[in-house]
């Protein structure tokens, strides 16, 4: 249920229909915390700091191959 009060809690409306959001998985402050900590944003291993390149076409898996750290989010 979207507060009208709340500036930015509008429905999505696309084309007149109404755009149903997702349901998020992850309160915000978890998702600012992935951002400073996954590689696909930060460019490192969170365990060893070793730089881990995006390729083309994008990664599925992040995982190190220097010290074995797994990316265990797909």
């Amino acid at each position: 249920m979207t507060d009208p009060e709340m500036p930015g809690n509008d429905p999505a409306v696309y084309a007149g229909e109404l755009v149903i959001q997702p349901v998020q998985r992850w309160t915000r402050e978890q998702q600012l915390a992935l951002l400073d900590w996954h590689p696909m944003f930060t460019g490192r291993c969170p365990n060893c700091e070793r730089t881990i390149l995006q390729t083309h076409p994008a990664r599925v898996n992040w995982d190190c191959e220097q010290c074995g750290w797994k990316d265990d989010l797909v």
